[in-house]
C-alpha cells in the first residue's frame, strides 16, 4: 500500500507526501487576513527545519490570493530547494509552470497530477484563475479542491464516478448542508482532511468549533481529520 501523509503550514497550506514524492499546495502565505492565519516568520523558520516540509518535489498553488500565496516566500523556497518544480495559475516566475486552459497534467516522479480550472467560491471571485488538482499514484487518488465553489457540478465532473481515496477540502464543505450532501454523493472519499481553519488565536468567528460540530453530521465518511494547528501532521496510510 502506498504511503500518504499530510502536514499543515497554515490555512489550506499543506505538504502532501505520496509515496516518495512531496508536494506543497498553497503552503506559503505571509499576509494576515482577518479571521485566518498566516505563515509567520517564526513558523516559516520551523517549517524549513521540519522533515515533513523538507525538499519538495513540487510547489503548487491553486490560486494567488494572499491567504494562499506569497511571492516573496515562494522565491525563498525556490532558492532553498532549486530542484523543486513550481506550478501556479498566474505568471510570477520565469521558470514556473503556468497553469492555463481548462485542464492540465504534470508528472512528478511516479505521481501524476491532473489539474482542472474550477470556479472560486463567491461571485466576486468567479474570474480568479483557480485550479483544483487530483494526485494519482499506484491507484491512490488525492483531491485538492482549493477554494472551489462548494457543491459545484464542475467538481463532480472532475472527480468522475470513481470517488477518491483522500479529499482535502475547505471547512465549508462540512459546515454547509449542501457541501455534506455533495461530498457524500459525488466525492465519496475514504479519508477526508478538512482545512482552511484558523489557528486557535485567530478564530474570531468560531470556525473551529463549527467544524467539530459538523463532523458529527458526516455519516458516510468514516475517517475525517480536522487540520487546524501549526505543524500538525496526519498519517493517512
Amino acid at each position: 500500500m502506498i504511503h500518504c501523509s499530510v502536514a499543515l503550514s497554515a490555512n489550506a497550506g499543506v505538504s502532501v507526501q505520496l509515496g516518495n514524492v512531496r508536494i506543497w499546495s498553497d503552503a506559503l502565505h505571509d499576509r494576515k487576513v482577518s479571521g485566518f492565519s498566516e505563515v509567520s516568520p517564526a513558523l516559516w523558520e520551523q517549517l524549513r527545519r521540519w522533515e515533513a516540509f523538507a525538499a519538495p518535489d513540487l510547489i503548487f498553488y491553486t490560486h494567488c490570493h494572499p491567504d494562499h500565496y506569497s511571492r516573496t516566500m515562494t522565491a525563498e523556497a525556490k532558492a532553498l530547494w532549486p530542484q523543486a518544480a513550481l506550478a501556479l495559475p498566474e505568471l510570477e516566475f520565469s521558470d514556473q509552470i503556468l497553469l492555463s486552459g481548462q485542464d492540465g497534467r504534470l508528472d512528478v516522479g511516479d505521481v501524476s497530477l491532473y489539474f482542472r480550472r474550477l470556479t472560486h467560491e463567491g461571485a466576486q471571485f468567479s474570474r480568479v484563475p483557480h485550479y483544483g488538482c487530483i494526485l494519482c499514484s499506484d491507484g491512490f487518488r488525492v483531491l485538492i479542491g482549493g477554494d472551489g465553489a462548494v457543491a459545484s457540478p464542475e467538481l463532480a465532473e472532475f472527480v468522475g464516478g470513481e470517488g477518491v481515496d483522500l479529499a482535502l477540502l475547505d471547512f465549508p464543505w462540512i459546515t454547509l448542508r449542501k457541501g455534506r450532501t455533495f461530498l457524500e454523493r459525488f466525492i465519496r472519499p475514504k479519508h477526508l482532511v478538512v482545512y482552511h481553519l484558523p489557528f486557535a488565536a485567530d478564530d474570531e468567528w468560531g470556525y473551529r468549533s463549527a467544524a467539530v460540530s459538523a463532523v458529527r453530521n458526516l455519516r458516510s465518511v468514516s475517517d475525517v481529520r480536522l487540520l487546524q494547528d501549526p505543524l500538525q501532521l496526519e498519517r493517512i496510510c
